[in-house]
């Protein structure tokens, strides 16, 4: 019995064996070729066919021309180079046979391989489906989808051209659209199948100028295809180094991919440059941008014209700039042109200059549209003493000024009376820009300016009127100068396009864990009010405030309290009031609260 046993086992065990082999042989699935593991790579034979009125100037393959043929991956993509067989008589077709080609097979899409010319400026993503991708638009590139019944590639311009005629001997040319459009992109993706053509499916990193170099007589710039220029573009020329001469289309321009736009013989319409940034020009956002810049010393300055903060937000439809009003901060007739000699406007850049002398105050210079319109302002800070920064004990939370904003000297706690060149300018709540405070010691009149009256609206005013209106006043009574509650204008979380303090600094954030935004200033280390010589001390070592009133917020008129009170804004609005130090001597009270937002208040900038 036991032999018998044995030996079935080794049956069974062999039965078993070919039971399963067969299995193995006979039931192998059938690659799919629509599964990316299956794709087997095949030997196809491809047609490569130029368009017919390429704006590329492309009329015909030539040996060496490299394209770039790829399925579902980046990795299996193969550079197919021309050679001079395989190209026919018409020469815009070329016939290749390529091997190792990974077809990317869908339902949707009848198309299983796709083209970029030329290789050079192909960057395919590693998984690049049905997109082909490109590192430039400033050169012309093409794109194709096969046919599936006889993989033929007809390529398609995917960019546009401007074409124009000069007789000149110009090294280079840049140019740009008149509204800081993109004129060219690194990163341009298309997806062209027979189902679905998207000329610009992925951008990124765009360029607002392109650079180019000139040929005498005719010229030819690639541009994205689809490309709208509302107002008109410009086009500099350079030689040896330096831009010598400029067209200006103000017209609207539109590019369509494919197509050229013909501008002809420019000859006449060029125009000589004069560059407006010699070295001796001073660059006052070098550091970064803002509303308001302080100047040291004479001369002739420049910065980006953009909305505050923000370095690429340029101001649209600028022509020209102007000296809007200045002050030297007391109660003398002013004399025009005294703080700033001149401003004017050119090339994306506002420009001024102080005369030769420099004479200490504030201004305010706004660039316009070409029908006068203000557009933005900018307050220019030139301080009578060199400004300090401390940290004052952390009074704070962050170094400050030892001035208000728009302050000529510094605050000094002594047993004179304090020199109002300390009080500063008055701000609205959210506002950018500047208003005259006290110009004499304890005074209830403001100090005197030249050039643009202020105005005090019947009411409340937008924040469309406040930009285009910088001496514009709105107001209602205990609440909000601005018919909308925005509270963005200013923030806790860091600095606004409307924020008002120079490069590096900020409206400082509310927080009552401060000394000086506590609910009792009185308690906190350096505290000391003077009430016959009108200051107020607080922190270690000591941080200097004068006590120099505030602008009401019913009428608006003169200044109010002047050496009896004053309010300090902080960052944090709500609806119509907003946060700030209010410190009242005639009260006995110092300390954290609100005031109207239409109340003009002075402003302690710390470093952001």
């Amino acid at each position: 019995m036991k032999a018998i046993y044995k030996y079935a086992i080794v049956i069974l065990a062999g039965l078993s064996v070919t039971v399963a082999c067969d299995k193995k042989k006979g039931d192998d699935p059938e690659p799919d070729p629509k599964k990316k593991e299956d794709v087997q790579p095949v030997t196809k034979q491809l047609t490569f066919v130029l368009p017919a009125n390429s704006i590329s100037g492309k009329t015909k393959w030539v040996a060496g021309d490299e394209i770039v043929v790829h399925g579902e991956y980046a990795k299996d993509q193969v550079i197919v180079k021309l050679e001079a067989g395989d190209i026919q008589a018409d020469g815009k077709t070329a016939v290749k046979t390529v091997d190792n080609l990974k077809p990317y097979v869908r339902e949707d899409v009848t198309s299983t391989l796709y083209a970029g010319y030329p290789a050079s400026a192909v960057n395919n993503l590693k998984h690049c489906f049905f997109y082909t991708q490109f590192n430039t638009t400033d050169q012309p590139v093409m794109a194709a989808s096969n046919a599936a019944e006889d993989d033929t590639f007809k390529f398609v311009d995917l960019g546009a051209a401007l074409t124009f005629t000069l007789d000149e001997d110009f090294d280079s040319y840049t140019i740009s659209g008149n509204k800081k459009e993109n004129m060219a992109y690194g990163v341009f993706q298309v997806k062209i199948t027979p189902e679905d053509k998207d000329y610009a499916q992925y951008v990124n990193d765009p360029r607002l100028s392109l650079d180019g170099k000139f040929q005498k007589g005719q010229n030819m710039i690639y541009l994205p295809g689809d490309l709208s220029l509302a107002a008109g573009f410009s086009i500099k020329f350079k030689k040896d180094g330096s831009y010598v001469a400029i067209l200006k289309n103000h017209d609207e321009a539109k590019f369509v991919h494919g197509q050229a736009l013909d501008l002809g013989d420019i000859a006449g319409e060029v125009e000589d440059y004069a560059d407006p940034f010699d070295p001796s020009i001073l660059d006052l956002d070098k550091d970064g941008n803002a509303n308001c810049y302080i100047v040291d010393k004479p001369g002739g300055y420049k910065f980006k014209a953009v909305y505050g903060n923000d370095p690429n937000n340029y101001v649209l439809d600028a022509a020209d700039a102007i000296v809007l009003w200045e002050t030297w901060n007391d109660a003398s007739e002013v004399e025009a042109g005294s703080v700033i000699a001149s401003a004017s406007y050119a090339e994306d850049y506002m420009l001024f200059k102080t005369p030769d002398t420099l004479r200490p105050g504030n201004a305010v210079i706004a660039v316009r549209d070409e029908n006068e319109n203000i557009l933005w302002s900018w307050h220019i800070w030139i301080p009578q003493t060199a400004i300090q920064v401390n940290e004052y004990g952390g009074i704070m939370g962050a170094p400050l000024m030892d001035r208000n904003l728009g302050a000529l000297v510094a605050t000094v706690a002594g047993t004179e009376p304090i020199d109002p060149l300390s009080y500063g300018l008055g701000y609205q709540w959210g506002r950018k820009d500047p208003f005259t405070a006290a110009g004499e010691f304890n005074s209830g009149d403001q100090a005197t300016w030249a050039g643009e009256d202020e105005e005090v609206a019947p009411g409340v005013i937008s924040l469309a009127d406040a930009i285009a209106h910088p001496r514009l006043l709105g107001h209602s009574n205990d609440a909000n100068w601005m018919d909308e509650i925005d509270e963005t204008l200013w923030s806790d979380d860091g600095k606004t396009i409307y924020d008002p303090c120079p490069v590096g600094y900020r409206v400082p954030p509310r927080n009552s864990n401060l000394p000086f935004w506590a609910s009792d200033l009185t308690a906190q280390t350096g505290w000391a009010v003077d009430g016959t010589n009108c200051w107020i001390t607080i922190g270690d070592p000591v941080a200097t405030f004068p006590i120099a009133g505030y602008r009401d917020d019913y009428d608006v008129a003169g200044m109010a309290k002047v050496g009896k009170r004053t309010l300090y804004w902080t960052a944090h609005g709500s609806e119509g009031k907003a946060g700030g130090a209010d410190l009242r001597y005639d009260k006995g009270t110092f300390k954290l609260g609100s005031a109207p937002k239409a109340r003009l208040g002075s402003v302690r900038c710390i470093a952001e």
